[in-house]
Order: structure tokens, then C-alpha cells, then sequence
């Protein structure tokens, strides 16, 4: 499966790929699809990123004035299943701020959303 993503979309889902919870094989499955999805050393100084440890744990910022083209990748459906796993079972969204990267995303890795009543 090929999906089409955007650096913001990339770096949220590394990061909720690194928050993961799992079996070694998962780890290690969930580690490869991280160094798939990581930007390049051209890719963050592009888009200004820089990272900051706090309260001993690493945060990843950027400047949102800058931005990269989308970037495909293609995905196993093991790799897939374990995106859309990760995706569904998180519960630390926020329901306005992670709105604009994970919304499309969702529509890639689960389908459209379903009717509203």
C-alpha cells in the first residue's frame, strides 16, 4: 500500500510509534517503520527542526512557517495493520490540534469516516 505523507504526519506518527507499549517483535517491527518514516538530515534542516529533552523526555519542534512536498511510502499490509493499530488505540489525541494531520490519515489507513447520524 502506498500512502502519501506529510512531514507533520510523519513526525506525529514516529513519535506514537516510539510511545508503544509491545512485544519485542512488535518493537522491533515498529522500529523499522520509524526509520522508514524518519526525515533526513536535508529533510529537518529544511523545516528547522530541533529537539529538546524535557522533563527527560525528547520533544521535537519545528517551524510551521516551512514545509516539505509529501513524501510516498509504500507499507506492507503488516506494516499497515501496525500503523492502523497504533492510530486507533491511541488515547492521548487532542481533538482540534492533531485535527489536521491525523484526519487525512485516517482516511488512508481506515477508510472514510462513517455517516453521522
Amino acid at each position: 500500500m502506498t500512502i502519501e505523507l506529510s512531514h507533520t504526519q510523519r513526525l506525529n506518527l514516529h513519535a506514537l510509534l516510539g510511545a508503544q507499549h509491545a512485544d519485542l517483535a512488535s518493537i522491533r517491527a515498529l522500529w523499522t517503520i520509524q526509520d522508514n518514516l524518519a526525515l533526513s538530515i536535508e529533510e529537518e534542516k529544511a523545516i528547522e527542526l530541533r529537539r529538546e529533552v524535557v522533563a527527560g523526555r525528547e520533544r521535537v519542534l519545528w517551524n510551521p512557517a516551512l514545509s516539505l512536498p509529501l513524501k510516498q511510502f509504500e507499507f506492507t499490509e503488516g506494516d499497515r495493520a501496525h500503523l492502523r493499530r497504533v492510530v486507533e488505540t491511541w488515547d492521548g489525541y487532542g481533538v482540534t490540534a492533531d485535527r489536521q494531520w491525523l484526519e487525512p490519515l485516517l482516511a488512508r489507513l481506515c477508510g472514510p469516516q462513517p455517516p453521522s447520524r
